[in-house]
C-alpha cells in the first residue's frame, strides 16, 4: 500500500541528505517530501529571521496542511525528534504513524528542550561556538556519528552542513498527553555515539510505550551510511 513520508532531518542538515534514501522509497511507490527547516540548508539565508523550535514545527505543519496530506508517515531525525513531537501535538489527525530515527524524545509527559539533553559543559561549549557563528551551532568537528560514511559523503556532508540556529535547542516543546492511538517507531544507530545504558533506557522506553524497535549496526545518519537498510526498516512500519 502507498505510504506517504514526510522526512524531517536533524541538526546541520536540509532536505538534501535524505538523496540516497529518497529514491529507494520512491521505487516502493510511496511518496516522500523532504523539507528544509528555516535556516538550515536551501533556507540559510532566512537564518537571521528569529529561529526557534516553534517555527521549525510550523514549517513542518505547513507541509502537511499546504500539501493536504493525511496518513502521514512523519520522521524526525536526530533534534527533529523534538520538532515531530510538536507537530504530533498540533495536527495528530493527519498522521498514521511517527518514526523517531536516532532522535531526541520526550522521557515524560513535562515540557522538554533539546539543550536539557547535553551536560552543562558541554552545552556552554556549545553556546561559545554559536555566539562565534551569528547564534548558530556549527558541525563538531569531533562528532561521534560519522561510523559507516565514505570520506567523499563525509565532504559532502561538512560542504552542506550550516550552523545551527542554537534557539531552537533553548526552547521547550510541549508534550501534552500522549496520543496512545498513534504508532510510533523508534530506530536506534548503535554506534551514533551513544553509551551502552542509553541505549538500553531507550530500548526500555520503546518497550514501556509499546513502541516498535528497530536497531541499525552503524552512526548517527544512517540515511547516508546505509540507505538501503534504513529504508527496509520504514517499509516495516505499521
Amino acid at each position: 500500500m502507498e505510504q506517504q513520508f514526510v522526512l524531517v532531518p536533524g541538526a546541520w542538515l536540509g532536505g538534501w541528505c535524505w538523496k540516497y534514501l529518497h529514491p529507494l522509497l520512491r521505487e516502493e511507490g510511496h511518496e516522500v517530501y523532504t523539507p528544509t527547516l528555516t535556516g538550515l540548508g536551501e533556507r540559510e539565508h532566512l537564518s537571521h529571521c528569529e529561529v526557534d523550535l516553534e517555527r521549525h514545527i510550523t514549517d513542518i505543519v505547513n507541509v502537511l496542511e499546504y500539501n493536504d496530506l493525511t496518513d502521514v508517515v512523519l520522521l524526525g531525525h536526530s533534534y527533529a525528534g523534538l520538532v515531530v513531537t510538536g507537530v504530533a501535538e498540533r495536527v495528530p489527525e493527519r498522521l498514521k504513524h511517527m518514526v523517531y530515527l536516532d532522535a531526541l524524545i520526550p522521557m515524560n509527559d513535562d515540557p522538554v528542550s533539546a539543550a536539557e539533553f547535553y551536560p552543562l559543559d558541554e552545552w556552554k561549549t556549545m553556546e561559545a561556538a554559536a555566539e562565534d557563528h551569528a547564534g548558530g551551532w556549527p558541525l563538531p568537528d569531533d562528532h561521534s556519528g560519522w561510523v559507516g560514511i565514505s570520506d567523499e559523503d563525509t565532504e559532502w556532508m561538512r560542504e552542506k552542513a550550516v550552523p545551527h540556529p542554537l534557539d531552537t535547542f533553548r526552547q521547550q516543546v510541549n508534550v501534552g498527553t500522549p496520543n496512545v492511538s498513534l504508532p510510533t517507531s523508534y530506530i536506534l544507530c548503535t554506534q551514533s555515539g551513544m553509551d551502552g545504558s542509553t541505549l538500553d533506557m531507550i530500548r526500555q522506553l520503546c518497550e514501556q510505550r509499546e513502541w516498535q524497535l528497530g536497531e541499525l549496526d552503524t552512526g548517527h545518519w544512517p540515511m547516508v551510511s546505509i540507505p538501503q537498510q534504513l529504508s527496509h526498516q520504514l517499509l516495516e512500519v505499521h
